[in-house]
């Protein structure tokens, strides 16, 4: 396996311990995030999903262009934060505490931008909740393979996912999931992409294309 040196060793500068007065526990924007941000301008009336939702940048910036938002994380204390901040706007946004896409159903988009550092069990960080939005397993791609897994139910027949990947995971590994991704009749492309110190940052968009003439699967609203 091509393990790639550890990010907490190496200091890169994408993901990092939180260090902003008010940020405990929540993951603050960083490079990553805003490399993805660009995905969540979607036509009014857009039924999307920001997974791992953090500081909700990009369920807000949807919400803000009309869309219906579901925004997802397993920390209650970035839920709450979103909440507040989107209903003070007035915008369309439902927290959900769950994993992943747990529980709900289909979206026209779907964003997400998990945690993605190659992480041993010595180095996790003693606060749950930083080592929640920090911990990729030791191959770093733990959370982006349980991501990956679970797309295909939850995408509308011309719907599309983006989800952030780091050079700093293991090749092998990545290289697998997309794999997989493919033989069940996935396909993939490189959205976007910017490089880092010591780092490569991608946004890939997954999709299964529609066959054509093929059954279309009604539409539905998330289950609460």
């Amino acid at each position: 396996m091509n393990k790639k040196p550890s990010r907490r060793a190496a200091s890169a500068p994408s993901r990092r311990h939180f260090e902003a007065p008010g940020d405990t526990g929540v993951y603050p924007p960083r490079e990553d995030t805003y490399l993805l941000l660009p995905f969540a301008a979607v036509p009014p009336g857009t039924l999307l999903a920001d997974v791992g939702t953090g500081r909700g940048l990009a369920a807000l910036a949807a919400a803000r262009a009309g869309a219906r938002v579901v925004a997802t994380d397993l920390n209650r204390v970035a839920l709450r934060r979103l909440r507040a901040e989107a209903r003070s706007k007035g915008w369309d946004v439902e927290v959900v505490h769950t994993d992943l896409l747990r529980g709900l159903g289909r979206f026209d988009r779907i964003l997400a931008n998990p945690p993605y550092l190659p992480t041993t069990p010595e180095e996790r960080d003693p606060d749950p909740l930083t080592n929640l939005a920090l911990d990729g397993g030791p191959d770093g791609c733990r959370v982006f393979s349980r991501l990956v897994r679970s797309l295909g139910p939850h995408l509308h027949p011309d719907g599309n996912a983006f989800v952030v990947v780091s050079s700093v995971q293991d090749d092998a590994a990545q290289a697998a999931i997309l794999n997989r991704w493919k033989s069940e009749g996935g396909s993939w492309s490189v959205a976007a992409s910017r490089p880092l110190e010591g780092e490569w940052l991608k946004v890939l968009r997954l999709w299964r294309p529609t066959r054509r003439g093929g059954a279309r699967i009604r539409r539905a609203a998330p289950r609460r």
